[in-house]
């Protein structure tokens, strides 16, 4: 259906999207909103509403109203359950009231959790009887809603479609994963679609160029708790917190020997930064992301970094990589005393080992 609506144009006055698949919800919603409001050349027509503190009347009310030099208003009801909403006290429906004559140049996309209405869907083409409970066990204005408009849902993945899904989201993203990779990755991670995601974006970060993962890539970027890995220790480095960022080192260590993907992944990030130096002006957010070769979503996050422990630091970072790793490679250090003695130099403070 998302598809079909995207590339023809036609969108239903109202459409629901709900279910436990969170991220999914997210995506496809998305891909509605930019596709409706890809014709607005005015930036007056397109709303994204959070249902907490909202009230149904407010959204239908603007729902009603008249696009601005456009053909469509569009509005997205994110958490569309947390909005207040009730039957007036003299059986007025609001909600009916609206379905009973849709604004024709309004398309309203309501997401949703809806934990209630969990597998309604295949209930109203097998069991009636269900279908029926689930509809009646529905909060208003849901309980209107569902039986009279266009809605998906998105069900919770089995486990077993696990592995189908992760292959084919890492190919997205330009990653052929081994055999045992996806197996690993729920391992260590779960079944959350959203968390699965953040590894493979963390995969992404770590693989740079290559694009043949093996599982030794996997276990370096699962290995590690999520508290206490090397996305962590780059945001404790970024953030100016050196004593968080030896921790985080002993902690590392202290599950597995990763000294030499720590001074990698280290390395990568302060040439990232380091090329940013440079790129403060330019405002093509992709454009930066390419030539700092660095994913579009972390150039907000590395520029905060870099404003906090400045161009001076970043040098100084790079220098004090170059010589852990000659330390690291040459002689028989205690991996831990060197890397830590790194992040002192870093930030030019005692070692608090």
């Amino acid at each position: 259906m998302i598809d079909n609506i995207c590339s023809t144009g036609k969108f239903p006055p109202i459409l629901v999207l709900f279910g436990e698949e969170d991220l999914l919800v997210d995506e496809d919603a998305t891909r509605l909103y930019e596709a409706a409001c890809a014709a607005d050349t005015t930036g007056m027509n397109c709303d994204v509403l959070d249902g907490e503190g909202m009230t149904l009347d407010a959204v239908l009310s603007l729902a009603r109203s008249f696009p601005m030099m456009s053909d469509r208003r569009v509005i997205w009801v994110r958490r569309a359950d947390k909005l207040t909403a009730s039957k007036s006290r003299k059986g007025g429906d609001a909600m009916q009231s609206y379905l009973d004559a849709p604004s024709s140049s309004t398309f309203l996309l309501l997401t949703a959790t809806l934990a209630s209405a969990a597998g309604l869907g295949p209930a109203l083409t097998k069991n009636a009887a269900t279908a029926k409970r689930k509809l009646s066990s529905l909060k208003y204005p849901f309980n209107v809603l569902l039986p009279n408009v266009p809605f998906v849902e998105y069900a919770r993945m089995k486990e077993g479609q696990l592995g189908t899904w992760i292959t084919k989201r890492a190919a997205t993203m330009g990653l052929n994963l081994p055999q045992g990779a996806t197996e690993l990755l729920v391992a260590k991670t779960g079944v959350a679609l959203r968390e699965l995601t953040m590894e493979l974006e963390k995969l992404q970060a770590y693989m740079g160029d290559r694009t043949d993962v093996t599982l030794d890539d996997v276990q370096a970027i699962v290995g590690s708790s999520r508290e206490f890995n090397v996305f962590e220790l780059q945001r404790a480095i970024g953030r100016a917190e050196p004593a968080r960022a030896m921790t985080i080192i002993a902690r590392m260590l202290s599950v597995d020997r990763q000294e030499m993907l720590i001074i990698a992944m280290l390395a990568r990030y302060f040439m990232a930064l380091y090329r940013l130096i440079d790129l403060r002006g330019s405002t093509d957010s992709s454009e930066i992301a390419r030539l700092a070769k660095i994913p579009p979503f972390a150039v907000g996050e590395h520029f905060d970094a870099l404003d906090r422990i400045g161009p001076l630091r970043v040098e100084r970072g790079l220098r004090a990589l170059q010589s852990a790793e000659a330390t690291l490679k040459s002689t028989s250090a205690d991996p831990l005393a060197v890397l830590q003695r790194m992040i002192a130099d870093v930030f030019d403070v005692e070692d608090t080992r």
